[in-house]
Parts: structure tokens; C-alpha cells; sequence
């Protein structure tokens, strides 16, 4: 195990297994990554050092921060509600601290803050449901696209920057946050003279939580955005600080690299707290676009990376862990679990006749759910399941900043063993693309017809049962 700095720990103790047998690594095998990845670790360490990964763009995003507060304390003095309008990791990030630092119930607790509603998906029926419950007028808007773009969110602010505007709303106090390209979002921010707020250009979306993305939500709900990325620093200085041998982040990076390439394909992350479920959600996108890559670096076809799953402790004791126990033996499983629950729920001898109640008496629901944590995994490591498990301090903002910070730069270390681009994502492209000529856009007027042809060709290759 491999504490950072008290805030967060790393096990990875058991997805070694001696010989290796039944799918683990063998430990002498892994006595000997240090010499065999030290070249990909050294270069991935002196790309943090001197600023040139994209991931240190996160940290300079500390200069940010006051401006941020003062706009976060502008909205909050003046809206009751604040709608956030992204999608992907325009969204994700958000909604992981708005759970894990404020719970699941934020939005109906009375508060000094407003009401904080993130709209990730182009569906008419949530959106009618959502004006049923906010007064338009009351309510600030974010729009949040890296690219300027992103159609499914561009069309929600088109609808509701019209809704805004007829309801009397001040154009001025609608907030845009994209990069700094010359497109039409800056344009037509700089036309209405609303709040504009620019995302480093080379740090995507799906990394972004650490900069005004996260930063000015997490402001408006009453979270620090300083105390974040104090957590993420202090992953940082572990990352960079210590050499292989001792550092959590090779361990683990080069362990899941090497079973993937053993065969354990699908990469489990089992989260022990309801407040950790948006954390896991956030997780899957940045596992699954940045690693799922079809050529290397060289132009070779490698077909990179592990599918990613979330998994909520305990509810899916009962469910999806069947198959984790006797399914393929195609997965690796990571815990996460926190250390220390403020307020801790004591329980009672009630029933005390009853042996599957009694007891019960003097443990509490952390204890237990830290108890029903450490059988799952037992259990699975039992049956041959490579486990490991990560535990933050508290609930704080420390905490959730370094395991975005960890998970982030796990990700850009294993795409180096990999020899992929951790940072673009081409298999999501030819889908926008498809869209944006379908429904009109200019720029795309040349490809409507080829790709109506498809379309038609597509259409009449279907096979369709009416019940």
C-alpha cells in the first residue's frame, strides 16, 4: 500500500499472485517493471516536471480561481436557479463534485446557494420537465462547449437563450465557457457582451474538471475550488517525486496495462458510497475516449485499451456482481472507498430475539459498509479476480481533487505503455459529422448527400419484427 500525503491510499497488493496463476501478475514479474517501463514512466514524470503534458494545464487554472469566486458570488446573489447546459466531460465533472462534496439531495435542502441543474442530453421530454420545475427568469445560465459546437448542446442553448431573452433575462449575465478558437460561440459571446470564460485549447474536455468548468459550479454550490486543487497538487508532487519503485501511480498503471494484455479486458470501478456514483460515471468517459484507440503512435492498428465500467457498493452486491464472481474471467476490479464519514449512523440492539437483527448492536453503517467492501473483494480475489483499491481521506475537496488528478494521470501514463493518444478521440467524430450534414449545417453541405445515400442503404438493411 502507498499513501499520498495522507489524502488518498493505494492498494495493489492483490492483483499480484505469486506464480500468476488464475490470472494475476506474478510477483517476481512485477519486481521487474520498474527496469522494463522506466523509460515511458521517466518521460511521462519530466512531461508534468516542465509543464509540457497537457494535464499541467490543470494546474496553472489555479490562477483563475478569484476571478471565478467573485463571478460564482454575482450569479448566487442574483438567481435562484443555475442551469448548466454540457454534455461529456462538460457535464460529468460537475456533477461528480456537485454529489460527492453536497449529495445526492442538493437541490431540494434549503439553502443560501441556488438550485444547480446540469442538462447533459438532448432529450425534449427532460427539457419540458425542467421547465416545469425552474422560473426561466430566475435562472443563470452556463453554457459549457470546448469546441463552440457541440450540437447537442448548442441546440439546448439556442432553446433556452430564447426562453431566457422573452422571460426579460440580461443577455450580460449569461456565462460561456469554450476554448479560444475564432468560432461562433466566441462570436456570439462577444455580441451579447456576456461573461466569457476560455478552457486551455490543448487540455480536452474530458480533463477539464480542474479549470472554470468544474471550478465555476463547484463555486456557485459553496465548494472551494482551492481546496480541489490542493488535492490534485498533492497527487501531483507524489507523481513526479518519487521514482518507480515507490510510486503509486507507476504500480498501478503498469499492472493494468500488463492483464490487459493478458486478457483482463474489462476494467471495473466499484465505488463504496452513493456519493461517489457521479465520480464513476466521470471515470468511464475519461477511461473509455481516451484510451479506446485503434492506431498507436506509429500508425500501427493496436485496437488500445479496457472497457470501463462503474459499479455502486453496496446496491450492486445484489446484482452485477454475480457475474464479477462466475463470469469470463475477463476483468480487473478497483475499489474506491472512503476512509472517515463525518456524522456516522450508529445502530441499535433492536429486535433483540432475533438473531438476523441482534446483531446489529454497537457497529454503525460506515463499519458496515466498509465491512460488506472488504468481503466483495476477498470474495473475488478469491475466485481468481485481479482487485485493488484506492481510499480517500474524507469527504472533502481535497480528497475528490486527488482522485481526479490520479485518475487523469493514470490514464496519460498507461496510453505511454500503450504508445496511443490519450488526448483526442477520432472514433467519436464521423457520428458529429453524420449530424451536423444531416440536420444543415453549412460547412457540411458537401457530404449531405453521400451521406443520405448511407443512410438509405442503412435503413433498407434493417430486419424488423412489429410486435
Amino acid at each position: 500500500m502507498i499513501i499520498l500525503n495522507g489524502i488518498m491510499s493505494v492498494d495493489i497488493g492483490h492483483l499480484l499472485g505469486g506464480d500468476g496463476a488464475g490470472g494475476f501478475i506474478p510477483a517476481n514479474e512485477f519486481k521487474g517493471y520498474p527496469r522494463k517501463y522506466a523509460g515511458v514512466f521517466e518521460q511521462f514524470q519530466t512531461s508534468l516536471k516542465e509543464g509540457k503534458s497537457p494535464l499541467a494545464l490543470s494546474l496553472a487554472e489555479e490562477a483563475s480561481i478569484p476571478g471565478i469566486k467573485e463571478l460564482a458570488q454575482k450569479i448566487k446573489t442574483k438567481y435562484q436557479n443555475v442551469l448548466v447546459l454540457g454534455i461529456g466531460g462538460s457535464a460529468l465533472g460537475a456533477r461528480a463534485v456537485l454529489q460527492f462534496l453536497k449529495g445526492p439531495f442538493y437541490n431540494m435542502e434549503r439553502r443560501d446557494e441556488p438550485r444547480l441543474f446540469i442538462l447533459d442530453n438532448l432529450d425534449p421530454l427532460l427539457v419540458a420537465k425542467l421547465e416545469n420545475i425552474i422560473d426561466i427568469k430566475k435562472t443563470a445560465l452556463i453554457y459549457t462547449s470546448k469546441s463552440g459546437s457541440t450540437p447537442e448542446t448548442a441546440a439546448q442553448f439556442i432553446y433556452f437563450y430564447k426562453k431566457y431573452r422573452e422571460a426579460g433575462g440580461d443577455v450580460k449575465d449569461i456565462v460561456i465557457i469554450c476554448d479560444k478558437a475564432d468560432n461562433g460561440i466566441n462570436h456570439i459571446a462577444r455580441d451579447l457582451g456576456c461573461h466569457l470564460l476560455h478552457i486551455p485549447g490543448d487540455l480536452p474536455g474530458r480533463y477539464s474538471v480542474l479549470s472554470s468548468v468544474g471550478f465555476l459550479p463547484s463555486e456557485i454550490a459553496g465548494v472551494d475550488s482551492a481546496r480541489l486543487m490542493a488535492g490534485a497538487r498533492a497527487v501531483h508532487g507524489s507523481i513526479i517525486d518519487n521514482p518507480p519503485e515507490n510510486n503509486s501511480l507507476f504500480a498501478l498503471g503498469t499492472c493494468l496495462y500488463e492483464l490487459a494484455l493478458k486478457g483482463k479486458s474489462i476494467h471495473v470501478l466499484f465505488n463504496y458510497s452513493s456519493f461517489l456514483f457521479e465520480f464513476g460515471l466521470w471515470f468511464v468517459q475519461l477511461w473509455a475516449e481516451s484510451l479506446g484507440k485503434r492506431l498507436s503512435g506509429k500508425g500501427e492498428a493496436v485496437n488500445a485499451g479496457t472497457t470501463p465500467l462503474t459499479s455502486l457498493g453496496a446496491t450492486d452486491q445484489h446484482s452485477i456482481l454475480q457475474l464479477f464472481k462466475e463470469g469470463p474471467a475477463d476483468k480487473v476490479i478497483g475499489f474506491a472507498r472512503v476512509e472517515a464519514f463525518s456524522g456516522d449512523i450508529p445502530l441499535t440492539g433492536e429486535f433483540s430475539k432475533e438473531k438476523e437483527y441482534s446483531y446489529f448492536a454497537g457497529h454503525t453503517m460506515a463499519e458496515q459498509l466498509a465491512i460488506e467492501q472488504l468481503s466483495t473483494e476477498m470474495s473475488l480475489v478469491g475466485t481468481g479476480t485481479p482487485c485493488y483499491r484506492i481510499t480517500v481521506k474524507d469527504i472533502s475537496p481535497e480528497s475528490l481533487g486527488a482522485l481526479f488528478y490520479f485518475y487523469e494521470a493514470l490514464v496519460v501514463f498507461t496510453a505511454g505503455l500503450w504508445d496511443i493518444n490519450p488526448y483526442n478521440q477520432p472514433g467519436v467524430e464521423e457520428g458529429k459529422n453524420i449530424t451536423y450534414a444531416l440536420m444543415g449545417r453549412e460547412d457540411y453541405a458537401g457530404r449531405r448527400a453521400e451521406y443520405e445515400k448511407q443512410v438509405e442503404k442503412y435503413n433498407n438493411e434493417r430486419i424488423v419484427f412489429e410486435i
